[in-house]
This record gives C-alpha cells, structure tokens and sequence, in this order.
C-alpha cells in the first residue's frame, strides 16, 4: 500500500500538497494526522466527504510499502508515522520545496526543488501528464501556493509558482474562497489583544547593519490563529524581519517572519529545536519564561545574522574624475565616452561637487559649453565611508534623492556608488540589465562574470572554485575555469562540470588540492591531466594548459605543455574556446581570444580552423547537439567543412568505441531526434546500420517514449535510462545475431546489450498479451512483468495502447510491491521442509495473495496448511 503523507500541524501547502499528490499517485492513502490551523481545520470540515483522507487510527501500517512525503524530507515532522519511513523494505518518495537539511531522509526517489511552495512542483508535474483537476482542487492548491509564498511576494517566489497560479486560475481556482481562507481580513478579539500588545512591546535591534523587531506578549492559552500576526506586525511597523514571543503557561512560543537575505529565520530558530525555513519558522520552548528565550534569541541572532553587503564590496571603481576647471563641453564628451550619468569633481585632488548630465545639457542650451565645471557643479556631496551597508545607501539614495554616492577612504575618493549598484547587490546581476547578450563587453567584466558565478552557481560550487583561486595563488600559478561551464555562465545554462586549466604542472596542482580539500588524485602523466575526487565525490578535471597535434586523421592527439591562449586554441568550437581566470586578484577575467562571445551573442556553432573535423570527426556529433540543445546553427563556412569530412569519410575513421560514446551523448539530449535527424541529414549516420532509419516513424516512437518516460517516472526508485530506450527504438529492425554483432562492434557491456534484446525482441510478445480484450488476473500481469527491467518496460508501455498501458500502470502502482506476510523462513518454522514442493509452495501462495484470496497472515497460515494437506492427500 502506498500512502502520503505531510508534516504534523500541516499548513494550506502541506494540506494541498497531500491531495495533488494523490492526483499522481490515485491508488495512494492520504493520512491527516490534523491540524492546528484554524483555517486549514475549517477547510477540511467543509470538504471532508469529497477529500477522503482516512484517519492514522484506520492504517494498517504492516500493509504499508511506500511513504511519499510532502512539504518536508524530515522524518520527525511526519509524528506517528516516522516510524515507517525507517522500516526495511519500505521505499520513501519526496516532494519538498524546502533547502536540504542533515535531517532530511534518505528518499529513494527525491523530486523536491527549491520552489515558493510544494504545491507548484506537484501542479507542475500534473500539467506534464495532462492530469486535470475540479475548481475545489484548483482552489485548495492556488491556497496552498498563496499562503507559502504570501501571494508571490515572499523572497523565496520563483516564476514557476506564477505560472503555476496563472494556470490555476485557467483551471477555475475560485478567488471567493481563496480570499476567504488567506487569513488577512478581521481578526478575532483575542488576536487583536495579542497583535496589540506585540504593538506596544515590539522594539527594533540592529543586527550588523539589519533592523529586526522583537515583541512580547502573553496568552493564557493557545489562541487559534496566531501564527499570522507577525506578519501584520511587520506591516504595521514596516520592517522585513519579526521575531515575537508569547509567553503561555507551560512554554513560550517564538513565531518568525523574514524577507531579508540576511536573517533566515529557520537557522536562528534551529538552536531552539524549532522548524521552518528562511522566510518563516517557529519554536515551542516548555517550560520556560520569556526573558531567558528572548536573552537567547538575541544570542543567537547575533551569531546567525548575515553582514550585509558594504560600499566598499559593491562600489564601482576605479573612479573616473574631472576638475573643476574643465569645460562643460568636455564633460559632456567624457559622460557620453563612457555612458556616465554623472561625475565627481575635484580641485587639487580634493572632492568638490558633482556635475551631472542633466547639468551639462543645461548649460549647453543656455551656450554655456565653454564655461568651466565649477559654476554649474552641485557643491553640496552626499558621500559615504566603505563600510556603509546597502541599507544606509538605501536610505540616503532615497532621502536625499540623489543617483550616485562618492566612496571615500582617509579623506580619498576610492569609489562611487551609483543606484545601478545598490539595485544589482540587492536583487543579483541580471536584475537591471537582463540576460540578454547586448553590450558584451560590459557584461562580462570581472565584476559581472564574479557575479554569474555567485548567482548562477550552487553554494558549494561557488565556494569551491574560490577555494581553487587561492590555492592557485598561493602556489604562484594562473588558474582557469573553461569548457562547457564557461560557455553555459555566459548563457545563463546550470553546469556543473568543472574543469580547470593551469599554466604549469596541472598534475601538481590537483595534488595541493587534495592536500587542503580532502579526497584523492587520479593522474595521467602523458596527458598532463588529473582527476581530483573530493570527500564528496564530486570531481574537479584538471589539466596543464597544452596544446596537441595529430599525427593522422581521427587519432587521439599528442600532448605538449603550452600557454593557456594555445591550450584554447586546440578546441572544438569558438563557444567553447574561452575562459574565466580565478586565481586572486585577477579573480573574473574572461579570456575570449577567438570570438566566443560574438558566436554565443549569435547563436552560432563555429570551428576554430579548417582541418578540425577532419583531425577529430566526434567534432561532427558535438556541433549538431550544441545545435539542437541550444537552438544555434553552424555557421555556413563551419557546415561545408562538416559535409566535406563526411563525403571524405572522416566518421568511418573513427573507432566503435568513440562513436559509441557519441551516440549515447546525442540519445541523452532532450532534442536527441532532431540531432539524429540533422546527422542524418549531413549524412554522419550512414555507418551506423543499414537497417537504422531516422524517419516519422521513429519520430513518433520517440515522442511517445519520453511521454512513458513521463508517466512512469514517478513509480521507478530508480530512474530509467533514456538513450538505452531511444537506442531500443533504432536498433527495432534487428534479429538477435545482428543485435550482438551490433553490440559487440560497439563494446557495449553485456548487461546493456540484455536490456535491448529484452525491448527488441519480447515486446511483441508482451504486446500481445498486455493487449487482450478478456479479463486478466493480477497474478497473471504480475508474473507476465516481473521479470522485465526498467527500460525494456518503459519501451512496451510506450508502443501500447490504452489496455496495455493501463496493466503496467496497474502492476507498478498495485502490484509490483505485494508480497505475502509468510516468508520462507516463516514456512520453515511452519514444518515445511526444503524440497522441490517448496518453491511451488512460495508461487501458490503468492498467486492467491495478488488475486485476492489472502488478505491477512492467518489467511496464508490457513492457506499453507489446506496446500500442505492436498499435497500429502495426493500422493
């Protein structure tokens, strides 16, 4: 039996979440175990007889083979049943939008994604598989995304949870009773006594530069509703971050609420055992008075509460100056050369003003351009100290309605802080300027690029490649980050593959690594290359910068240690041909040496010189499916040299092996039939198989295997792998002797060479009998599958109709995980002795299990003795 399940005291997301993911998963049990919630409480009573949920007390837990969680991954938020999720033989499926924590659970599937709110990643997935949905459900699922993401206003929003109530909306979420249940209208009187003395109370802590609000109140009892307070309480005072204690009889309950970067909420109220997530968390402390609680929160805050950004971090520099004496014209001309708004001015050294374009366009309309600086200049400068936080430029720029803040330093101006800065340090990089490819140059400076790699990065991804960077200084060294990683930052494209390039001993490099981060080195010494595995296992390619030349066509290259500019040279495309330095201080610097940004700008695919599919032909496969991945187009000059390597023959040169490799990388793609089409098209796969056809019909086949791929995923543990059924497809036409010869030209390992014999050739026959018109017991599905592996199965589900597809659905969500209570050892102790009746025994007994006849332990007993009996009877 399969159940779901949500955290105790669940919230209008927990709650939604638990009935979207029935959609999914229609056989599953959903189990509330209650709420606290005033209004979650109300809903479920007034749509209990539609929703269905069955109480803990009717579970039968020893029935149970899957939890699939919802709106948590840790196992104490599920109360009673936590106890499930540990139990051997038990599979655990998760869907969560929280951040990772060390008490998550080990799921064996995890779909969970940092969202605004669980609800959209389940919406998501229903709108994949087309799994419509009533107004009440769409209702109940827009609640759940309104409460979790404050309407679309908390930080955590993302574009995914807009769409997914746009789309809501389409579906007749219904805005009466979603405004009814959202909590924001009159408050019961003792709420409103609660809320007023938080008002009277409430006081405001600087925490590094980060005002947070603290207040007190009292309650004799639990007051139902009071978890929306603390944000009317940040409303009324305006800040971004409440913290708000009631003292009751036997505890104090800390309630949180935060929408700034610096404070999560979540961290600071972990160290009182509580739960929640940056933007929202709570605590119960028994036994305890609020002035101890509130002396430890403070304790607390000050540890956990991030510095804010300051001038000197995000200023831009170095600053461009003009004397006062300087004529407004050539101001002008200055302010127009480098795009400036405005310029600081100086005499003998010292600040003075600042003139802005506004100035200068004055002064030219009254013929004033050849008068100097100072008569039109603002004498009155608003400046800062490096250390001033984005907050306090935040107010002044408002205040004092200015666009620009002059940094200073023992009296010096070493920066200027302009309105563009603070908005990019508030709200990342792409937040003014977008992310499209426009002034190149610019966009991709060291600050900028720093500032892909901090936003477009993981954490942990970003810290390691600092990490990298000072211990490449240390040793003296450049150090690059290059390839696809490069590449896909000035995309905007996730990749995690990082690969770094020295200017020295790449091999003695790694080792250093190793030495400060932990882990192991694989080296190869002819190539000058290293494999740093990490305590993680997360893995680090490192070479020597290097440059290779072929002794003949298609052969692996010979290796020379060389400058970074030639290691760049000897790769495949332009777009792949840059780097980005990271060794301090030169930490950003973006090496483009031959048009890589240009090509990118103009989603073009282009070789770096003439004879480079010709020394390496695998170059052919990877430009179609940078093609294809990133809609670019070879350049017409890059084309014709593809066409005349394959019209000389250059893919026959090629070995197995590598066009193995090639193939498996296209069939992993997402757009792995239009690849295969454009290949085909050039002519690259006509050394494949004479039998392999790239047409509508493997078109289609195609299509509908990712449409099984998506239907089936949610019930795998593991996920199938998709190039092995796409491959399946193409190989379709073979008989078993030329499958193997296929396979063994290849090298492909001989488990995988059973998975395409197990689709190609039993297919037909699955078919066939998934496919019958007349009733079929379960027993019989169950043992017509069990023996079929993933891909195979997702390969018959995606060539069958509706009756077949139906009895696999049936079998992975009923009867894939139905196994009698009676084990063998069980029937050993029964009497029942090891011999060849023992086996059918087994069968028998699971035979009557799945169709039915066996619903409890006594029943097999029973069941064991009457066969046992009829065995001895019969001889």
């Amino acid at each position: 039996m399969d159940i779901i399940a949500g955290h105790v005291n669940p919230d209008f997301d927990c709650f939604a979440s638990m009935v979207a993911a029935r959609k999914l998963y229609p056989e599953a049990k959903v189990v509330y175990l209650g709420s606290q919630n005033r209004n979650v409480r109300e809903f479920y009573s007034l749509h209990s007889d539609v929703l269905s949920f069955i109480d803990l007390r009717m579970l039968d837990r020893d029935e149970v083979s899957r939890v699939i969680m919802v709106d948590t991954r840790v196992p104490e938020r599920l109360g009673e049943l936590e106890e499930l999720v540990g139990r051997k033989g038990v599979s655990v499926f998760a869907f969560d939008h929280h951040p990772p924590t060390v008490e998550d659970v080990k799921a064996t599937r995890d779909f969970s994604r940092e969202t605004g709110a669980t609800t959209t990643i389940l919406v998501g997935l229903m709108r994949q598989r087309g799994i419509g949905m009533t107004p009440l459900e769409a209702t109940l699922f827009a609640l759940g995304i309104h409460e979790d993401t404050g309407s679309l206003t908390y930080p955590t929003t993302t574009a995914e949870d807009a769409e997914a109530l746009a789309y809501l909306m389409h579906e007749g979420a219904n805005i009466s009773v979603i405004d009814r249940f959202l909590s924001h209208g009159l408050i019961s009187e003792p709420l409103a006594a609660i809320l007023a003395e938080f008002t009277r109370s409430a006081r405001t802590l600087d925490f590094h530069g980060v005002g947070i609000v603290l207040a007190r109140a009292s309650a004799s009892d639990y007051v139902d509703g009071v978890a929306m307070l603390p944000h009317r309480l940040a409303a009324m005072l305006d800040v971004e971050v409440v913290f708000v204690l009631i003292q009751m009889p036997d505890r104090v309950q800390v309630i949180a609420r935060s929408k700034a970067s610096e404070v999560d909420v979540g961290e600071v109220l972990a160290a009182f055992e509580g739960g929640g997530h940056a933007q929202a968390a709570s605590a119960s402390i028994k036994h305890a008075e609020v002035e101890g609680i509130e002396k430890r929160l403070i304790e607390e805050l000050d540890k956990h509460v991030g510095r804010p950004a300051t001038a000197g971090q995000i200023m831009s520099r170095p600053v461009r100056t003009i004397d006062e004496s300087v004529k407004i014209s050539d101001a002008g001309a200055l302010m127009m050369r480098y795009g400036y708004e405005g310029l600081p001015v100086t005499s003998k050294g010292s600040l003075t003003g600042t003139i802005t374009r506004r100035d200068v366009d004055k002064a030219t309309h009254h013929g004033l351009s050849h008068a100097p600086v100072k008569g039109f200049m603002s004498r009155r400068v608003v400046t800062i100290e490096t250390d001033e936080t984005v907050h306090g430029i935040q107010s002044l720029l408002t205040d004092e309605s200015i666009s620009r803040l002059p940094v200073l330093a023992d009296h010096e101006i070493v920066g200027i802080v302009t309105r563009t800065d603070l908005l990019r340090a508030l709200h990342g990089p792409d937040y003014v300027r977008g992310r499209t490819a426009g002034d190149t140059r610019q966009q991709f400076d060291p600050v900028h690029v720093e500032e892909r790699i901090d936003t477009l990065l993981p954490d942990e991804i970003s810290g390691l490649l600092r990490a990298l960077g000072e211990i490449a200084a240390k040793a003296g060294v450049r150090a690059y980050i290059v390839g696809g990683l490069v590449r896909d930052l000035l995309l905007g494209v996730p990749n995690l593959d990082v690969d770094v390039v020295i200017e020295g001993d790449g091999i003695a490099f790694a080792r250093k690594v190793v030495a400060r981060l932990g882990g192991r080195v694989r080296a190869h010494a002819k190539f000058g290359t290293a494999v740093v595995v990490l305590p993680d296992e997360f893995y680090i390619d490192v070479a020597s910068a290097r440059t290779e030349f072929y002794e003949r066509p298609a052969a692996l290259p010979q290796v020379e240690r060389s400058s970074i500019r030639q290691d760049l040279a000897r790769r495949d495309f332009t777009i792949n041909a840059m780097a980005i330095r990271i060794d301090s201080p030169h930490e950003g610097e973006l090496l483009d040496f031959f048009g890589g940004i240009h090509d990118l700008t103009h989603h073009t695919v282009s070789v770096l010189h003439n004879l480079s599919f010709v020394e390496d032909p695998t170059r052919l496969f990877r430009a179609v499916r940078f093609e294809q991945r990133y809609e670019f187009r070879m350049d017409e000059q890059t084309e014709e040299l593809a066409r005349r390597a394959i019209q000389m023959g250059m893919v026959s040169e090629l070995s197995d092996v590598r066009l193995r490799e090639e193939l498996v990388a296209i069939l992993s793609e997402k757009t792995a039939f239009a690849a295969l089409s454009r290949l085909a098209q050039l002519g690259a796969l006509a050394g494949l198989h004479p039998k392999v056809r790239v047409d509508e019909e493997l078109r289609r086949i195609f299509a509908d295997i990712d449409e099984a791929l998506l239907a089936l995923d949610l019930y795998f543990a593991a996920r199938p792998r998709r190039w092995i059924v796409l491959l399946t497809a193409m190989l379709r036409g073979l008989r078993r002797a030329e499958i193997e010869r296929w396979a063994e030209r290849m090298r492909l390992r001989k488990s995988d060479l059973g998975l395409l014999e197990q689709g190609i050739l039993e297919s037909g026959r699955l078919l066939g009998r998934l496919s019958a018109k007349r009733k079929m017991k379960n027993s019989t599905i169950y043992f017509l599958l069990h023996g079929v592996r993933l891909e195979p199965l997702v390969y018959v589900y995606a060539l069958g109709h509706e009756a077949a597809r139906g009895r696999i659905e049936h079998y992975l969500t009923e009867l894939k995980g139905v196994k009698p209570h009676l084990s063998g050892a069980d029937l050993v102790k029964q009497g029942v002795s090891p011999g060849p009746h023992f086996g059918k025994l087994l069968h028998d007994l699971q035979v009557a299990k799945l169709d039915g006849r066996l619903q409890s332990k006594q029943d097999e007993e029973t069941f064991v003795t009457s066969w046992l009996k009829s065995m001895k009877e019969s001889r």
